[in-house]
């Protein structure tokens, strides 16, 4: 890694590798996927995703409705409950989404830093500075 002026935040992502914030640049260490790099001044926005709660709700809300419908139809209430455990467990791993919008590309980064928040709030002191 090249000296960038002092690390700001260093930490790991959920599903594996790391992140760097630093004074001028973004690091992104995936395993799975490409490593990026990001320099500071093409970051146009940073926003962090908290849990859907209304899709918490309705997940658990189909749950309820499979197990009230037992008595129906077996199967079409089992369905309903397994579609609503499966919403639910998708909503929780999607939980604090950091989306990094680059100049010049048509979808934003998205990592799952075990430390959403304080990874947000480097980003942001950083991106405020510049």
């Amino acid at each position: 890694m090249t000296d960038d002026g002092g690390t700001v935040y260093e930490g790991t992502l959920r599903r594996g590798g790391r992140i760097t914030v630093t004074e001028s640049r973004v690091l992104l260490d995936r395993p799975d996927d490409e490593s990026v790099t990001v320099p500071l001044s093409g970051i146009v926005d940073v926003t962090l995703q908290d849990i859907d709660w209304f899709l918490v709700v309705m997940s658990v809300g189909l749950v309820g409705f499979g197990i009230a419908s037992v008595g129906r139809s077996l199967p079409l209430a089992a369905g309903f409950a397994v579609a609503g455990l499966a919403s639910t467990a998708l909503t929780y791993r999607k939980r604090g989404a950091l989306r990094i919008s680059v100049a010049g590309e048509t979808r934003p980064l998205r990592c799952f830093p075990t430390d959403s928040t304080a990874c947000y709030d480097a980003l942001e002191s950083v991106l405020g500075e510049g």
